[in-house]
């Protein structure tokens, strides 16, 4: 064999390893690619906030998820208690949920009803237009 035969050969091996290492490459990337994109389209279970507010058309807050410290208001409430507002056109907060209880105001911001509870009493209390209480059970 001569010496341009034996370089003859050594370039063909040479390619041969060559698109070889190409396609393992490309093999490669495909797959990181495929293992990559398969978690991005996954659905995202939780959301996590600290406030959610949803607002109206004219961006009024109507209503408010969060805890009170975070919203700045406490109403005889845990400042890290959950907390749903709900509120008029107004700004004023007109039904307030908390973990102990439910409470309803008018568009004055005084009370209407509340219903409210913890682990010894369970009270409901009606309130007139000046926001004292009329009525309460028990």
């Amino acid at each position: 064999m001569t010496e341009i035969e034996a370089l003859v050969k050594r370039v063909q091996t040479l390619e041969r390893q060559n698109r070889r290492v190409k396609l393992a490459a490309l093999g490669i990337a495909l797959g990181v690619m495929i293992v990559v994109f398969s978690g991005a389209g996954k659905a995202t279970r939780t959301i996590e906030a600290q406030k959610i507010v949803l607002l109206d058309s004219h961006g009024h807050a109507k209503l408010t998820i969060g805890t009170p410290a975070l919203t700045g208001a406490t109403v005889g409430v845990n400042p890290d208690d959950a907390v749903i507002w709900l509120t008029d056109d107004k700004g004023t907060d007109r039904a307030m949920l908390t973990p102990d209880g439910l409470f309803f105001a008018n568009h004055d911001a005084r009370p209407t009803i509340s219903i409210s509870s913890d682990p010894k009493t369970s009270e409901l209390k009606l309130y007139g237009i000046d926001g004292k209480v009329l009525w309460s059970a028990p």
